[in-house]
């Protein structure tokens, strides 16, 4: 029999690939050290909404409304004991930037680009407004995977960056495996329907559309940047030429 998190992982290998070829573009593209600095300021935007999300979901999954729904109630179990774990994780990526000889305060001020509100604010409303259930397949996705740390090992050396550049990569590459057991784990225990399944897939392929076109737009803001730690022309209240943006950075 296919368990829970067999029908999830085959969906996100499934609907992965472009995000896989995406990633790769980014951490072999020839000006890395550039569009790296872009990179910080994009993943600092979504890696900060994490816990808040969690925390909301967390909240969700004990109203009176979902009451009945014995697998709420073991999720919400689950994103007790995770949220502490998670707690502090954006402040790593701020950290990799310190060390990129980026400000703090610029990459803390500026302004989201459209596609990270996109990207967190539609869990919130499947948290909000219909299952908080959806939550399992952005962290699914987003916890999936990571690569070892001779990766970003061969990454510093091949760029002539300092390894400390990499702290948050080199941390999560230690806990996210146990992470995606963890998860995949509550996963598999829980009394989850075929509704429920339909909505974490549909969660996890939506975060995959939307962290590709993030992936690529970090790639092409950061080579059209200036170079500089300067707030991006939104932040400093310029409207851009660009109406949207779409997707997320994965260290695939």
């Amino acid at each position: 029999m296919v368990s829970n998190s067999q029908i999830i992982r085959s969906k996100i290998r499934l609907f992965g690939a472009r995000l896989g070829h995406t990633a790769h573009a980014f951490w072999t593209h020839p000006q890395f050290p550039r569009i790296y600095r872009e990179y910080i300021y994009q993943s600092h935007s979504i890696i900060r909404a994490s816990v808040p999300l969690m925390q909301a979901a967390e909240k969700a999954c004990q109203l009176t409304e979902h009451a009945n729904d014995p697998a709420l109630r073991g999720f919400g179990n689950y994103l007790r004991h995770h949220i502490p774990e998670e707690q502090g994780h954006h402040e790593w990526i701020v950290n990799d930037g310190v060390a990129l000889g980026m400000d703090r305060q610029s990459i803390l001020k500026r302004l989201p680009k459209e596609s990270a509100t996109q990207l967190v604010g539609v869990q919130y409303y499947w948290i909000q407004h219909y299952n908080p259930i959806a939550l399992a397949g952005f962290i699914a996705t987003m916890e999936g995977n990571p690569p070892p740390a001779e990766f970003f090992e061969e990454v510093a050396a091949r760029n002539d960056l300092p390894l400390k550049c990499f702290s948050s990569f080199l941390y999560h590459a230690k806990i996210d495996p146990q992470h995606t057991r963890d998860l995949d784990a509550v996963l598999d225990a829980l009394p989850l329907t075929p509704a429920h399944l339909e909505l974490i897939g549909i969660s996890s392929l939506r975060t995959i559309r939307m962290m590709t076109g993030i992936m690529e737009d970090i790639i092409e803001s950061g080579l059209s940047a200036q170079g500089s730690d300067d707030p991006a022309p939104e932040a400093a209240g310029i409207q851009p030429a660009y109406a949207s943006e779409s997707g997320r950075a994965q260290h695939a």
